[in-house]
């Protein structure tokens, strides 16, 4: 499972440079603060990409508050902190954890099924923020070399378990399935002094 874990992780790791990549030649981006998408009930995300996050949470100790929530019926993303605390905008709790979709969306190339056009995986709000220069921002991105676009990095993911990466729920059900198939790892993983073929 770790292995795996590494794997999404390395696969974040190359999302993430690239996404910034194209930032700086759109100069787009989110509006400072903005939860839009993070509020978007019931969104949906595979169970692969939130291994990191139910790492870090079993990891830390933080799973059983995560876990109760969720089974409480929240419908939000349970990463999202939408209070306002010690002057820190709301917002993702666990950023450096969150998942592929939440990398990608806003940030990365996304190819139009009909003209076959590259454009930006964008929402409402950014596509009206940038509306006058939207036609330039597709030519900067089809512009660029070998740009992957958000197909690729799933494909990536897939290779690395495909169940999971097809296993697709609203995105606290994963999460919590992400949880209890870590917690199930973790639990019997044989300890370094434990009897071979063991765990305790």
């Amino acid at each position: 499972m770790l292995q795996k874990i590494r794997q999404v992780e390395k696969v974040f790791r190359e999302i993430d440079a690239d996404v910034k990549r194209i930032k700086s030649v759109t100069g787009t981006g989110c509006p400072s603060g903005c939860i839009s998408c993070c509020l978007k009930p019931n969104l949906e995300a595979s169970v692969l990409e939130f291994l990191p996050l139910a790492y870090h949470l079993v990891s830390t100790g933080q799973d059983e508050e995560v876990v109760e929530k969720i089974e409480n019926g929240q419908t939000i993303c349970v990463s999202l902190n939408t209070m306002r605390v010690d002057d820190k905008q709301p917002g993702c709790g666990f950023y450096s954890h969150r998942g592929a979709i939440c990398r990608l969306f806003g940030s990365a190339p996304l190819r139009d099924p009909k003209t076959g056009k590259l454009g930006l995986y964008a929402c409402k709000i950014l596509k009206e923020n940038y509306a006058a220069e939207w036609g330039d921002i597709s030519a900067k991105i089809s512009a660029m070399p070998k740009q992957p676009v958000v197909s690729d990095y799933y494909y990536r993911l897939m290779a690395i378990d495909p169940h999971l990466a097809n296993d697709y729920n609203p995105i606290n059900l994963s999460i919590l399935k992400a949880i209890h198939k870590v917690s199930l790892s973790v639990r019997n993983r044989p300890q370094p002094n434990a009897p071979f073929g063991k765990a305790v």
